[in-house]
C-alpha cells in the first residue's frame, strides 16, 4: 500500500506537549491523532470494516 505523509506546524511548545501526552498514553504521535480521530469521527475510515490497512 502506498503512504503518505501529514504535516502542519506546531510551535515548539504545542510539539513538547503532544509528544509529553504522547508517551504519557504510551502511544506514538500517529497514534495518538488516529485514536482522535476514531473517537470524534467514528466513521472515518471505512476501510477498517474490511480488515487492516
Amino acid at each position: 500500500m502506498e503512504k503518505k505523509q501529514i504535516a502542519f506546524p506546531v510551535t515548539v511548545n504545542e510539539h513538547a506537549q503532544i509528544k509529553a501526552l504522547a508517551a504519557k498514553e504510551r502511544r506514538t504521535i500517529k497514534q495518538l491523532f488516529l485514536d482522535m480521530l476514531d473517537k470524534l469521527y467514528p466513521d472515518w475510515d471505512k476501510q477498517k470494516e474490511n480488515g487492516p490497512k
